[in-house]
This record gives structure tokens, C-alpha cells and sequence, in this order.
């Protein structure tokens, strides 16, 4: 999983290829601990809110970039132009569809975004 959320930073100017559902997922669950872990903490000192806004802020602006060429590759994955992540800003319907969008299947055949990847199948023991 750290693997993939550094991967996330290392593609962070690609806004044009593909990114398959489950390395999305990889790096998105680390960025959703590293939220929960700044959400717990201003809880807690609740009394340095201000320090903790201006953290979360920092690290909102920092991976901004990274986050976004995140969702266009996931979208270009399942068909889609990366373009639609901008329906977040339409309140509730807008995260319901990206949220859609992010948990579908990859189009399993070569499309303008790029060669399809095939997930390495899971083997039983």
C-alpha cells in the first residue's frame, strides 16, 4: 500500500494514462489513514485547532496535484474522461457518481488512454 501511495506522487503529472481500481484503492486508504490520523489529533488538542487546520491545509495543498492525476487515471481506466472529476464540486450526486466511477470495473480492452492492465489473477491455497 506505501508502495502505491508513493507511486501516486511519482505519476503526479500524469493526467493521461490509466490507473487500475485496486492501486487507486491502495493509495487512496493510505490517504484516508493519513486524514483520520490529523482528524483524531485536532480532536484530541482540540485547543491548537488553528495548528491543525493550517497542518491539514498544508497537506491538502501538497497533494492536491498528485490526488487529482490520481482520479483522471481512474477515470480514464474505466472510459471515462478525466475531466468528470471535476462533478465533485456538484454537492451529494457529484461524490456519489465519482465514488461509482472509482469502485468499477477497468474497461477490459485497450482504450485512448492506454493498453489494458491486466490485474495479476489470485490464487488459492
Amino acid at each position: 500500500m506505501i508502495k502505491a501511495y508513493f507511486e501516486m506522487f511519482e505519476r503526479d503529472r500524469d493526467f493521461s494514462t490509466r490507473q487500475t481500481k485496486e492501486d487507486f484503492w491502495r493509495s487512496a486508504c493510505i490517504d484516508i489513514i493519513i486524514w483520520s490520523v490529523l482528524a483524531i489529533l485536532a480532536i484530541i488538542f482540540k485547543d491548537m485547532i488553528i495548528f491543525w487546520v493550517i497542518v491539514a491545509t498544508l497537506y491538502l495543498l501538497t497533494t492536491f496535484s498528485a490526488r487529482l492525476a490520481l482520479w483522471f487515471r481512474r477515470m480514464h481506466d474505466t472510459g471515462i474522461r478525466g475531466t468528470f472529476s471535476f462533478a465533485i464540486l456538484i454537492p451529494v450526486l457529484g461524490v456519489l457518481a465519482l465514488l461509482f466511477i472509482f469502485m468499477s470495473d477497468s474497461q477490459p480492452k485497450n482504450n485512448v488512454y492506454g493498453e489494458y492492465v491486466k490485474p495479476p489473477k489470485k490464487t488459492k491455497k
